[in-house]
């Protein structure tokens, strides 16, 4: 039996726990004969945190950081570098063969930059071509590839990409089977208890509610677009201990956001 490709986005509290992420590891390795794993994450936290260190201050909008062409080199310094490193590190000592790649490896990711609406140059940009092959390839030979966030436009800059529409933008490319936002709420909330199942209706309906905002909201705009695009399964939830990565891909936990 062919094996199943699961993209995983990791951020939140199990980027920054070793404990959490050498479970995470060991989860992987036990599920590895069944499935393929990618691995994407952001570090926006650390972004920041390095951000007002040199003196910048960060700027959102809709939970999407506005990259200043300054702090693109921070984000490249932090995400791709110090972040990427990291994982990739831990990983091994976990057993699994990880890779350390960036959007940009590859030209798995080429994009362009948005626009800010006043006339400023931003470095935070969207995605407009996926190269899937070296993906592909590492995949085969039984690696675990990790991607930070970092892409490139087709000048060769580098754009800051949000990492959930990465996850979404590679995991539709490739059409996996599941795709997993693991952050620090065990879900998409509503009067403080966990929607378990959301179809696509629903899911707009509870953006135009208020229900969904702020750092939510890329994440279900781009779980509707990985619907549209043959992604099968999606599960926005919490990494809590050893088993929790099998126990969301077989549909236990989380907010599970299907196609109506």
């Amino acid at each position: 039996m062919e094996k199943k490709l699961v993209t995983v986005k990791i951020g939140g509290k199990l980027a920054n726990s070793e404990q959490l992420l050498s479970e995470f590891a060991h989860d992987i390795k036990r599920l590895h004969a069944d499935y393929w794993f990618i691995i994407i994450h952001g570090g926006g936290a650390e972004v920041s945190q390095r951000t007002k260190q040199l003196g910048l201050e960060p700027v959102f909008k809709d939970g999407i950081r506005i990259t200043s062409p300054q702090e693109m080199d921070i984000v490249d310094e932090v995400l791709s570098g110090r972040v990427n490193t990291r994982l990739v590190r831990l990983f091994q000592k976990c057993g699994l063969n990880a890779v350390g790649l960036s959007c940009s490896s590859g030209m798995t990711a080429v994009g362009e930059s948005l626009e800010t609406g006043n006339g400023t140059e931003t470095r935070t940009g969207r995605i407009t071509e996926v190269d899937t092959a070296l993906l592909k390839l590492l995949l085969e030979h039984d690696y675990v590839p990790v991607l930070s966030s970092t892409a490139m436009d087709k000048q060769g800059r580098g754009l800051n990409i949000n990492a959930d529409t990465a996850a979404f933008t590679i995991a539709a490319q490739l059409k996996c089977n599941s795709l997993l936002f693991f952050s620090d709420i065990p879900g998409v909330l509503k009067d403080n208890k966990v929607i378990s199942t959301l179809n696509s209706r629903q899911a707009r309906q509870e953006i135009a509610d208020g229900t969904v905002s702020g750092g939510m909201l890329p994440k279900i705009r781009s779980a509707l677009d990985a619907l549209e695009h043959g992604v099968e399964s999606l599960v926005i939830a919490q990494y809590e201990a050893k088993g929790s990565l099998a126990a969301l891909i077989k549909g236990s936990g989380g907010t599970r956001i299907f196609k109506e």
